[in-house]
Parts: C-alpha cells; sequence; structure tokens
C-alpha cells in the first residue's frame, strides 16, 4: 500500500519544519510512505534547508504561489504518477497528535467501498485558540476546532461541530458527516479518477467544499473519524479577519454559491453583497467587483519569478515508445562524463509510453540513476511529455526525444544560454554530425507563397539558423526542448488535442501569443536520428495522425486553404521537392 502525505508552503518555513519534525511519530509499517512539499513560490529559504536535512522529502516547487488549490494539485498529480493508493492532505500549520493516525484514517475508509474521504478530530493547537481567555492552562490543547461538521446551504458556510468545546470524549465515535475539513483529509485513489482535482479558480478558501460538493454528487460517503487527532496552527498562512481572508471568502463565496446553491440562497448572496459593496471593508469590495467581473484564481498577489533555493536546477524527460535501444544510447550519453549532467542539481525521468520492447529491462543499468514511469498503453507525445513535467522538480524541464543522443558539453552549454524568460532548443545534426533543420516560421498561406512561389527559403520549409550564437527564431521542433517551469505555468502544458505531430508548432503559436522568445543554441549539438521514433508507429498509421493533427492545428477551412496553394506551388512554383513534415500531409 502506497500513502503520499501532501502539504503545502508559502513563506510557512518555521510552520513546515515543525510539521514535518511531527510527521516522525506516525507509525507506517504497513505502508510504503512518501512526503511530499509543494513550495508555492516562497522566498523563505525552505527548499534549500528541505534539500539539506530532510533529502527524504520529495520538494516540488511551484514557481510562484498557486494557492492552496494549485499547491495541492501539484503534489496530488506527482503522487498520483508515483501510483499512491490514498493521499493524506494537511496544512503546514498542522501538527501530528497520534501515531496512529494514518491506521486509523485507512481502516475508516476501507469498511465501506463507497467511503471516499475521511478526516480526524483537529484541535487548536497549544495557544492558537481563538477566546484564549475561556480556557484553563489544563484545558490547551484539548480545545476542539473540528469534530465532524455540516454544510449550510442556506448560508454558504461550513459549520464545525464542536468548535471551541473542551473535548470531553463527546466526539470521540467514526461517523458519517456531511463536511470534512481540507485542513487534513484522507482521499483514496478512485475518488481522484473520478471526481479529478480541485478547480483553481478559487486560489484560496472553497476550494475543499467545491472538491467535497462533487465527491458526494459522485456518489461517495464522506467520514470523520474522531478517535484520531491532529493540532491546528488556526489560519497561520492568512491571518484571522485579513484583507486576504476578506477578499477570497468573499469572491469566492459567492462563486460556489451561484453554482451550487437554490434560487432563493442565491438571490440572497446577491443581497447581502450589494450591501457589502456599499459598507463593506475594502478587500470585500474588491471579493464583489471581482465575482462581476469573472476574475477568479489568484488576483491580490504577484506571482514571483521561480528562483529556486537548493531545488533541483534541471529536470531531463524522454518518452519511450519501442525504442528501447535508442533510449538506452540517450541515456548512456546524458551519463557520460563530459556531457555535463549533474547529479546533484538534475534529474531524469523516463516514461515507457506502453511500449513492448522490455525497455525497464533493457536500461536495466540506469534504474538506480533515474525516475522510470509507465502508461500501460500509448498515450501519445504530449500526454507523456506532460506526465512527466508534472513528475518533475526541475527549474529548468528539457525534453528529449528518445532518438537524440547527446554531445560533449551540450547540456552545460544549453544551461548557459538559459534564462526563464524564454524557450530553447539546441543544434540537431545528424549522425555523420552534418547539420539538420530543426527551426521553423509557423506554417501560413503567405509563408507557404514565399516559399513555392518566390523561391524564399525559409519561409515555409524547416531550415538551420546561421550563426554561432544563440539566435531567436519562431519555433523549434521538440527533439530538444528546454522550458523554464516558470513559463509551463504561465503558457500551460503541450496541447493533448493530438496524438503527435504539431505539438511544437501549437507549443510555438502559443509562445507567441505570450511575447515568450525561443532561441536556438548552436553551441549545444545532439545527434537526432531523425524519423526513428515516429517509425515505430507505421507509415500509414503516421501519415493519418499528421493529417490529423494538421486539421486540429489549422482547422478545416485554413487547412483546405493552405492545401490548394501547396499544391498549386508544387506544379507551379520554383520550389519542386517539399521537404516538410506539414507540407507532405496536407499535399499528399
Amino acid at each position: 500500500m502506497k500513502v503520499a502525505i501532501i502539504t503545502v508552503n508559502y513563506n510557512g518555513k518555521k510552520d513546515t519544519l515543525e510539521f514535518l519534525g511531527s510527521l516522525k511519530k506516525l507509525k507506517t509499517e504497513d505502508c510504503k510512505l512518501k512526503t511530499v512539499v509543494v513550495d508555492n513560490g516562497s522566498t523563505d529559504g525552505l527548499v534549500g534547508e528541505l534539500v539539506k536535512n530532510y533529502p527524504e522529502v520529495e520538494v516540488l516547487q511551484n514557481g510562484e504561489n498557486k494557492g492552496f488549490a494549485g499547491g495541492y494539485n501539484r503534489g496530488l498529480e506527482y503522487a498520483q504518477i508515483w501510483g499512491a493508493d490514498y493521499f493524506l492532505l494537511i496544512n503546514n500549520d498542522c501538527l501530528i497528535k497520534d501515531i496512529n493516525l494514518l491506521k486509523e484514517l485507512i481502516n475508516t475508509i476501507e469498511t465501506e467501498k463507497n467511503i471516499g474521504l475521511v478526516s480526524p478530530k483537529i484541535y487548536f493547537a497549544p495557544g492558537f485558540e481563538f477566546h484564549k481567555d475561556r480556557y484553563k492552562k489544563a484545558d490547551l490543547g484539548k480545545v476542539i476546532w473540528y469534530a465532524g461538521g455540516h454544510f449550510d446551504w442556506d448560508n454558504i458556510r461550513s459549520v464545525h461541530r464542536g468548535i471551541d468545546e473542551v473535548d470531553k470524549d463527546q466526539y470521540n465515535r467514526i461517523e458519517e458527516v456531511d463536511f470534512v475539513s481540507g485542513a487534513c483529509m484522507l482521499i483514496k485513489k478512485e475518488v481522484l479518477e473520478k471526481v479529478g482535482l480541485f478547480d483553481e479558480k478559487y486560489f484560496l478558501y472553497f476550494e475543499d467544499a467545491d472538491f467535497i460538493k462533487r465527491v458526494k454528487d459522485a456518489g461517495y460517503k464522506i467520514f470523520y473519524n474522531g478517535k484520531v487527532s491532529v493540532f491546528h496552527k488556526v489560519s497561520q498562512s492568512t491571518g484571522v479577519g485579513s484583507a486576504i481572508t476578506d477578499y477570497y471568502h468573499t469572491r469566492n463565496r459567492l462563486i460556489f454559491g451561484m453554482k451550487y446553491g437554490k434560487l432563493r440562497t442565491k438571490i440572497a448572496l446577491l443581497r447581502e453583497a450589494f450591501k457589502l459593496f456599499l459598507f463593506g471593508r475594502i478587500a470585500q469590495k474588491k471579493g464583489i467587483l471581482d465575482f462581476y467581473l469573472g476574475i477568479s484564481g489568484n488576483y491580490l498577489e504577484v506571482a514571483s519569478l521561480f528562483h529556486p533555493k537548493g531545488g533541483r536546477k534541471l529536470s531531463i524527460g524522454i518518452v519511450n515508445y519501442n525504442t528501447a535501444n535508442l533510449t538506452k544510447k540517450l541515456l548512456l550519453s546524458i551519463f557520460q562524463k563530459e556531457s555535463g549532467f549533474d547529479e546533484k542539481d538534475m534529474e531524469v525521468i523516463v516514461l515507457d509510453n506502453g511500449s513492448d520492447d522490455n525497455c525497464k529491462n533493457v536500461i536495466k543499468d540506469f534504474l538506480g540513476k533515474i525516475k522510470f514511469i509507465q502508461n500501460q498503453e500509448n498515450k501519445g507525445f504530449s500526454k507523456g511529455y506532460n506526465k512527466i513535467i508534472k513528475y518533475s522538480k526541475g527549474e529548468y524541464f528539457l525534453m528529449f526525444n528518445s532518438d537524440i543522443e547527446v554531445l560533449k558539453g551540450s547540456l552545460s552549454e544549453m544551461l548557459k544560454a538559459a534564462n526563464d524568460q524564454a524557450v530553447f532548443g539546441g543544434k540537431l545534426v545528424f549522425p555523420d554530425r552534418s547539420a539538420q533543420d530543426s527551426a521553423f516560421h509557423l506554417p501560413t498561406i503567405p509563408g507557404a507563397f514565399k516559399e513555392y512561389f518566390l523561391g524564399q527559403k525559409g519561409s515555409y520549409f524547416m531550415y538551420e539558423p546561421s550563426g554561432s550564437k544563440p539566435s531567436k527564431v519562431e519555433g523549434l521542433v521538440m527533439a530538444c526542448y528546454l522550458i523554464p517551469r516558470h513559463i509551463i505555468n504561465k503558457v500551460g502544458l503541450l496541447d493533448e488535442g493530438t496524438f503527435i505531430y504539431f505539438e511544437d508548432i501549437e507549443y510555438a503559436r502559443r509562445l507567441k501569443k505570450f511575447g515568450i522568445p525561443i532561441y536556438f543554441v548552436p553551441s549545444a549539438k545532439f545527434i537526432h536520428h531523425h524519423g526513428a521514433a515516429s517509425k515505430t508507429i507505421g507509415v500509414d498509421k503516421s501519415q493519418e495522425l499528421l493529417q490529423k493533427a494538421a486539421i486540429h492545428y489549422h482547422g478545416r477551412f485554413y487547412y483546405f486553404l493552405l492545401s490548394w496553394v501547396l499544391k498549386i506551388g508544387q506544379k507551379l512554383g520554383r520550389v519542386k521537392t517539399p521537404v516538410s513534415r506539414w507540407t507532405k500531409v496536407l499535399t499528399s
């Protein structure tokens, strides 16, 4: 049984370290445990300390503050790929109280097939009670924050049972409840597979209520186990009554209520919002205005750029599909002494995409040096690399086709040229070291006309940029492609609308839309066994997929027009032999 414990840090170094220290008391003999800390672009130096003092903890850096929803989603995706059966989400301002916490929660969730979530009892951490003057010293550590609860649909708010009460064993039972706390809850994998992840438009507050609603709508039960508990330093992340709380709670309550509430409740919410907009606090007014403007996500803070404090510099991702021998060659070239690979600062992840080439056995000598993950079937190019990206931890992500080989010093040259404001690609050469065209302009009708009728080379076909220094291009093939995580966060993952082909062209167009440049780095050289990976699909299937990808990218109307320009150009124009891969499909 695999269990992932996931927490999110945003400039909460002291709390996170205390939480990790408290994890040591957990009994975990019956499960394989992975602890994941997602850092949301903090500047508190936590990552470096974790790498140094907690090497067993998996540290994922988002590079920007993506809120509780975005932070937990990153950790959940990572743990899903690892193969977790259960996911314990717990705030970094919590502390483990009972050694049997995991065992009890798992036992509860396994008592019935349709139990999807379970939470323990949650106490105020001593000294963090709302009403400190109410309690005797002996009561501290026994004041309840959550002991089960329900959701008040008339007022769109969660209600914690037992809050502010001193525990006298009055809630020491296991039972179905209407609402569990997102501060600490166990989720089984089937729930995520059916329901999906947290909705990131909430950013902070109500993301757990939305998730729980979807879980219940999917037919799962929600349970509370009062026999085990944790401590919670309440509202450490946002502060009680802070402007952040005012803004997100106000805005997200409206988002949630208008999505799920009854008509009468929606009318009441709008009436209340009108009053708050007139007489409420500044952050509440801003939250209401942003709701009406359709603004969601994080709009109070400016995302920080990605500057890791001790994390991985580079993640190298390789997708194998029936090219195990080529993948082995690539790994040999990466781990050669002079490639520029640094095992302390870099990681290599290989995804086997449903192959039948016995890849794991072929590359068995590298399994201690790399992360190896698998798909049961071939999910295609974009889905394969997106899965690796979600499982990677580096400041930069370097995509390699499995038919690449790294030449001397080329990894170092790529990183020397790189910065977090652009995308980079290396110089591709054939096995005999002759140059290989790898840059392109986005395929357009004017570009095709220039190439075919005016003989302007490089306007439509791929070409090799000139010069010995990095040069700006409109697009590069993804056989060797380096993307900063900061840009992945901004632009998104690869387009999964196609199985294979045109993903590099689509991404180049998206980068252009965001104003992000692409640079060709001629000093970073890589052998490319051109077409070796696509040959495993077969010629007919490859042609079919290429045509589907072209239609997906261009749209049917533009695809039709471009096809005719190319066909006429072949007959009448100055270029007689098309060599572009998108020319081939459009003129077939």
